[in-house]
């Protein structure tokens, strides 16, 4: 684990909907892995490929998501994670998604910045991009 404090990201993090900057720095307590510093750096998530990553994306994903976007994806109160369209085309992309969870969106979406760590939120991304190639 790194050391909380700021990181030169060289992805220009931004709120999904607003286009505003983001904040990316670690909250209060909160250290940033490896994990995050390289996704930070590069905008790809490490964890796409990483099985235990993905089984705790699938858990966090049960825990804070699938109540409305549905345990596939598929959309609910939520839209489809899963379909070629998004309201957001950012949202198909690593770092879309992670601005979309770690900074909420429109409606209902809100910021899961103090529910989860930006680990955390690597990991159901990771989890969400793997529904999407499965086409669950």
């Amino acid at each position: 684990m790194l050391a909380p404090g700021p990181l030169a990201a060289a992805v220009q993090f931004q709120h999904i909907a607003f286009g505003t900057p983001l904040d990316v720095s670690p909250r209060p307590g909160e250290t940033f892995t490896a994990a995050v510093a390289q996704f930070h750096e590069t905008g790809q998530n490490p964890y796409v490929s990483d099985a235990a990553a993905l089984a705790d994306g699938k858990h966090l994903y049960e825990t804070w998501c699938q109540s409305c976007h549905m345990p596939d994806g598929s959309g609910r109160i939520g839209p489809s994670l899963i379909g070629p369209q998004h309201i957001h085309e950012r949202a198909a992309t690593d770092v879309g998604l992670f601005e979309a969870v770690l900074g909420g969106s429109l409606g209902a979406m809100q910021s899961f910045r103090d529910r989860m760590t930006q680990d955390e939120i690597l990991r159901v991304t990771a989890y969400v991009q793997s529904l999407r190639r499965s086409g669950s």
